[in-house]
This record gives C-alpha cells, structure tokens and sequence, in this order.
C-alpha cells in the first residue's frame, strides 16, 4: 500500500511538473507568437509605404504624359497665350514670395 501511495505522489508530482512545463512552454511560444507578429506588422508597414510610393510615382507619370499630349495638341497661338499665362504665374508667385518676406521681417524687428 506504501508504494501505491509513492506512486500516486509521483503521478500528481508528475502532473504538477507537466502543467509547469506546458505554462513555460506556452510563454516562450506567446512570446515568439508576438515577436513575429511585431515582425510581420512592420514588414506590412514598410510594403504599405513603398505600393503606396510605387502608386504615386505611377499617377505622375500619368499627370505628366496627359500633360505632354495636351501641349502637343496645342497651335502656335494656344502655346504663345499659355506662356503668357505661365508668365503673369510666375510673376504673382515672385510677388508672393516678396510679400512673404516682407512680413517676416516686419515681425521679426517688432519682436524683441
């Protein structure tokens, strides 16, 4: 009867020692779970940002082809009035840029 009771104590010692190993177990499995989740999420990331950047680059370069093929289809007059256009642009852009800084320095010497 005394060895029937060892042998009860070893299978619950036994069971103990298995569930511990099965808590251990499962925490460097969590673990690594999580590490390759991290992983995978950056990895997503990353190839998120560059179809994100392929995509852009791609609708430039549409932009610019509609562009280019709208200009050529332009006459000799539509292309002299675009220049113009393009011109007073540039001008109102170069009044801006002037207007800009002459408030940055108003404020700068108003501010001590």
């Amino acid at each position: 009867m005394e060895d029937f009771g060892k042998l009860l104590g070893n299978i619950g010692l036994a069971g103990i020692g298995l569930a511990a190993i099965a808590a251990e177990q499962a925490g460097k499995a969590g673990r690594v779970l999580v590490e390759k989740g991290a992983a995978a999420l950056e990895e997503g990331r990353k190839y998120g940002a560059e179809l994100q950047e392929k995509y852009q680059q791609d609708a430039q370069r549409r932009r610019e082809a509609q562009f280019d093929q709208q200009v050529s289809r332009l006459d000799a007059s539509q292309r002299e009035a675009l220049r113009r256009r393009l011109a007073e642009l540039d001008a109102l852009e170069q009044e801006a840029a002037e207007a800009a800084e002459t408030l940055e320095q108003q404020d700068d010497s108003q501010t001590f």
